[in-house]
């Protein structure tokens, strides 16, 4: 099938199709902003609601509100019920509703809209110079929309996939010491306590702002005295063999190339013996698997990051970062089409 030739009409088509895909996003964005997914997921209006209800309940144009909703049913995120009443399509609701749920996708449109679509009207600039526009360079608002955005695989790793890791859940449970490297704002960190409250927790960054940010939740739940924030590159670093278990949810890509194995190698001396390394992050495909759909939200990721100086390794690359860092027993695994959860133990 790959190589069918083509139509011009069949490319015409895909590069259209993904043309509508930039306009739904915007469209999504404008209703988040308006409050309108907020009405429909509200149990109180199950029936569904009129356009003119909508209009109604925000104080919104009817004339605009009503051209919205018929792209909203035109591109599915609406659906037309009976006496003229809309609801959500099936599963928008955990889509665009479900904070902290590995499925709740808003917090990644609104950063397509606020952070990542500006950044990326700037790379032919970047693609000219080789310059590079760091992630904590982008400021306060941005560190907080990351943190949005990865919160469901944070909820991810500590609901499903720590607790079916033998060793870790009982090490946890018992309690014991988990850092988690690439921290941000400090959630997942917080769900851990809650889950894990015997154990002690540590977080290290190099975002300063992501850092604040971190501190101010842990306050706000008063849990101080359980979780402990660390500058990377400025604070003292826990005692060496002293961790049970670290987590690296979306970071290992955002360590610059250069930085990898001294990073690496500073984790495995921080960690026990027995201890255990659980990263959930993207695999870049070789050339020849560019097109295959697992790697679809990697190499979305790589063009997306790239001005950040971020590099996605290889399933090749990881293997040998960790292998030259001292871990052994790389378990790999696919988790849920798109993402790879590596599972390593120190020499």
């Amino acid at each position: 099938m790959e190589n069918q030739k083509l139509t011009l009409e069949q490319q015409i088509d895909y590069i259209w199709n993904n043309i509508r895909g930039f306009h739904l996003v915007h469209l999504i964005y404008t209703g988040h902003k308006l409050g309108i997914f907020d009405l429909f997921i509200d149990t109180k209006n199950e029936a569904g609601l009129t356009i003119k209800q909508i209009s109604d309940f925000k104080k919104l144009d009817f004339d605009y509100i009503e051209k919205w909703c018929f792209c909203a049913i035109a591109w599915k995120i609406l659906d037309d019920k009976e006496g003229d009443r809309l609801q959500l399509s099936e599963h928008m609701d955990a889509i665009l509703g479900k904070p902290g749920d590995p499925r709740y996708l808003l917090p990644y449109i609104t950063a397509c809209i606020e952070h990542f679509g500006p950044d990326m009207k700037e790379h032919y600039k970047y693609i000219k110079s080789g310059g590079i526009f760091k992630f904590q360079e982008h400021g306060n608002e941005f560190s907080k929309s990351i943190g949005e955005i990865t919160e469901g695989l944070q909820t991810l790793m500590v609901r499903r996939i720590l607790p079916n890791l033998e060793s870790v859940n009982k090490v946890l449970t018992r309690g014991g010491n988990l850092l988690d490297v690439g921290c941000g704002t400090a959630k997942l960190l917080i769900k851990a306590q809650n889950l894990f409250p015997k154990s002690k927790f540590y977080g290290l960054d190099i975002d300063k702002e992501g850092i604040a940010i971190a501190n101010e939740n842990i306050t706000k739940c008063k849990l101080k005295d359980n979780i402990s924030i660390l500058n990377f590159d400025e604070d003292t670093l826990p005692e060496e063999s002293t961790m049970d278990v670290v987590t690296l949810v979306e970071v290992l890509h955002e360590i610059p190339r250069v930085d990898r194995l001294r990073v690496f190698k500073t984790i495995y001396k921080l960690m026990k013996k027995n201890s255990t390394l659980v990263i959930l992050d993207e695999t870049m495909p070789i050339r020849k698997d560019l097109r295959i759909s697992e790697y679809s939200l990697a190499i979305q990721t790589q063009y997306n990051e790239m001005t950040w100086g971020n590099v996605v390794p290889n399933a090749e690359e990881q293997d040998k970062l960790l292998s030259n860092s001292g871990f052994v027993n790389i378990n790999r695994s696919n988790i849920g089409g798109y993402f790879t959860l590596l599972v390593a133990h120190p020499n």
